[in-house]
C-alpha cells in the first residue's frame, strides 16, 4: 500500500507557533548544542521538521519544541508537517515510546492536564521527600515491585490507591530512623515494612536498642540486608538470640 508523504512547509511568522501547555519544560542546553552545530555549518533544521496541528489560525508544536527555539532565534525558516491534533496525554505517550521524556517530565504533563493522581504524587514526594520511582510504587502497589508501573505511569495511568498506608509506614519507619541520612531510603522503608508484616520484633524494644547503639545501624543496599542490621541490634547484648525476621 502506497504511503503519502507528508508535505514539508516553511514559515517565518514565528508568532502562529505555540507550545502546547504541559509539553516538557525546554532544555536550554540542547537549544545550544543545535544553535552550535547550525552556525558551524550542520544545519538539518530542512531535514527534520517540528509536526504541529492547527487549531484557531495557531500552528500547536506537537514536536520540535527545541528545534523550533533554535530556528526562531537564528531567524531562520520554520520547517514543518501538519498532523491531525493530539491531545497532551497522546503527545506524551508518543513520547515514552521515543523514551524522549524523564518521569519527571510526566509528571507536570498529567499534572497540568488535571488528573489528580498525579497532583497527590506530586504533594506527597514534596512532603515526604521519597524519589519519584519508589514513590509511584509505593502509592499504586502498596510496596516497591519489579512490575509494569513505570511504564502505567508514562501512560498516564498511574493511581494513587495506598496514600493512607504509605504514609502511616513512613511516619511509623521514621519514628525509628530519623536520626540517620538515610532515613528515607525505599530500601529501610521496605524492610520495616516486611519487619511489620512478620510481627516478630517488639518496635519499642528495637527504638530502645538503637538509642543505645546508634551506631550499629548503617546504610545498607537492599531491604534483606537492613533486616539483618537491624536483627542484629535487636540482639545486641541479648543472651538469646531472637529471631525478628
Amino acid at each position: 500500500m502506497n504511503e503519502i508523504t507528508p508535505k514539508i512547509h516553511a514559515s517565518f511568522e514565528y508568532d502562529k507557533f505555540e507550545r502546547i501547555l504541559g509539553n516538557r519544560n525546554l532544555n536550554q542546553k540542547k537549544i545550544q548544542r543545535i544553535m552550535d552545530d547550525v552556525k558551524v555549518g550542520l544545519n538539518l533544521l530542512s531535514y527534520c521538521p517540528i509536526i504541529v496541528y492547527s487549531e484557531k489560525e495557531q500552528l500547536h508544536i506537537v514536536d520540535g519544541q527545541h528545534r523550533f527555539e533554535v530556528s526562531k532565534q537564528l531567524s531562520l525558516p520554520v520547517y514543518f508537517v501538519l498532523a491531525n491534533e493530539l491531545n497532551l496525554k497522546q503527545i506524551a505517550m508518543l513520547n515514552s515510546r521515543q523514551d524522549k521524556w524523564t518521569q519527571s517530565d510526566f509528571l507536570r504533563c498529567y499534572i497540568n492536564i488535571g488528573i489528580e493522581d498525579y497532583k497527590v504524587l506530586d504533594k506527597f514526594l514534596k512532603d515526604y521527600a521519597i524519589g519519584l520511582g519508589s514513590g509511584t510504587e509505593f502509592l499504586m502497589m502498596g510496596k516497591i515491585t519489579k512490575g509494569n508501573v513505570s511504564q502505567k505511569f508514562r501512560d498516564g495511568n498511574f493511581t494513587c490507591n495506598y496514600l493512607d498506608e504509605t504514609v502511616e509506614l513512613i511516619q511509623f519507619s521514621d519514628s525509628l530512623f530519623n536520626r540517620y541520612v538515610f532515613y528515607r531510603d525505599h530500601r529501610l522503608i521496605t524492610a520495616v515494612q516486611e519487619l511489620r508484616k512478620k510481627a516478630l520484633c517488639d518496635f519499642e524494644v528495637l527504638k530502645e536498642k538503637i538509642a543505645k547503639n546508634p551506631r550499629m545501624m548503617d546504610k545498607q543496599a537492599t531491604p534483606k540486608e537492613y533486616m539483618y542490621n537491624i536483627e542484629r541490634v535487636y540482639n545486641h547484648n541479648n543472651k538469646i538470640r531472637q529471631v525478628i525476621i
